[in-house]
């Protein structure tokens, strides 16, 4: 018997990167990470899904005779649940966190079966924008569903935290940017106890810049990063007391002086939003850089302030495009909603659709 299960979780920004000081200050987007489980106790994978993402776990050759080799974490795994994963937009990519929080899910509930989880994306990957947090969050949500079952939502946060620590994807365990892809808005924490301090509705336009390079968190030089502590520790208190623009800026342009990124798309962003009180920073540890605008429906009723503001916007976007024009830009929104109850309406979309996640047209969703 095969069962399946559905969740989804959101991308973000940062407003305060964890790795210097251990507190962290993220926000979510409307960007999202799908995930899509199928459980079996009766072995129905082993010679379709799983052998498909075989070679990516066995480093083996056949000659003569059969050699292989199993890392110690799969190793483990098949002596309990065998758990495989892939990533759509990118197949070759180490699974391996997606399959931990599917695994740490059906240790919890001792199911005694196989597993195979799948991802879809609207968040570039090593961007900086929550796409590991995104994933986990989605990934715990969609087992739970295959397996009929619930957890605290601060248990399911801890998991994936957990599940992205052992996988090596972070340094700090990410869980601002954890809390902001669950919770929604903005989330004020303390990483090194894996505590939410301060939560609550964040409104703002969002635009995005992703370079088109990749900056893995796990590479990051962690003691340039140290030596920002006492700065981004001033920004965090600015973050705490609300004053989130503040702390996003210093925030952005400590962590571009330390990881040796041009601050110049944050800076002539701000300019040339001054006006409007548009704040641009760093997302992460690069290479994306993030901007806060004012929801053109929070204006007042003033059609030419209102259009001048899109033109402002659109300004922005013209400036990037010409100073990154292999980078791509997206514009969203920040996202008050939660994981579980995104999840939730997803599931029973694709139900009531009875297709699979690689087939399904998630424009229309």
């Amino acid at each position: 018997m095969i069962q399946k299960g559905y969740g989804c979780a959101f991308g973000g920004g940062t407003i305060i990167n964890a790795v210097a000081a251990w507190k962290g200050c993220a926000y979510a987007v409307e960007l999202k990470t799908y995930a899509e489980v199928c459980l079996s106790n009766e072995h129905a994978y082993s010679n379709s899904n799983f052998n498909s993402n075989l070679n990516s776990k066995l480093n083996f050759k056949l000659s003569s005779k059969l050699n292989f080799k199993l890392s110690s974490k799969l190793n483990s795994k098949l002596n309990s649940n065998f758990v495989s994963g892939r990533i759509h937009e990118n197949p070759e990519t180490d699974s391996s966190l997606i399959e931990l929080c599917v695994q740490s899910v059906l240790e919890q509930f001792d199911y005694p079966g196989e597993a195979f989880v799948l991802t879809r994306s609207d968040i570039p990957v090593a961007g900086g924008l929550k796409s590991s947090s995104a994933a986990a969050n989605a990934s715990i949500l969609a087992a739970l569903d295959a397996l009929n079952e619930e957890l605290e939502p601060e248990e399911i946060v801890k998991l994936g935290v957990r599940a992205a620590k052992e996988a090596g994807v972070t340094i700090t365990g990410a869980y601002d940017d954890a809390c902001a892809s669950f919770y929604g808005g903005a989330a004020v924490t303390d990483n090194k106890n894996m505590e939410l301090l301060k939560r609550e509705e964040f409104n703002y336009d969002v635009l995005i810049l992703n370079p088109g390079t990749k900056a893995f968190s796990s590479k990051t030089d962690i003691s340039r990063s140290v030596l920002m502590k006492d700065i981004i520790e001033i920004a965090f208190e600015n973050a705490l007391n609300g004053d989130y623009k503040i702390a996003m800026k210093l925030n952005g342009l400590t962590y571009c002086a330390a990881l040796g990124f041009d601050p110049e798309p944050a800076i002539s962003c701000m300019e040339i939003g001054e006006k409007f009180g548009i704040t641009a920073g760093l997302s992460g540890t690069g290479p994306s850089f993030t901007a806060l605008l004012p929801q053109i429906n929070s204006l007042p009723e003033n059609e030419a302030e209102r259009e001048n503001l899109r033109s402002v916007k659109e300004e922005i976007k013209q400036t990037w495009a010409a100073q990154f024009p292999n980078g791509k830009i997206f514009e969203t929104q920040t996202f008050n909603g939660n994981a579980i109850e995104e999840s939730r309406r997803f599931s029973n979309y694709m139900k009531s659709l009875n297709s699979d996640l690689k087939n399904v047209d998630l424009s229309k969703f």
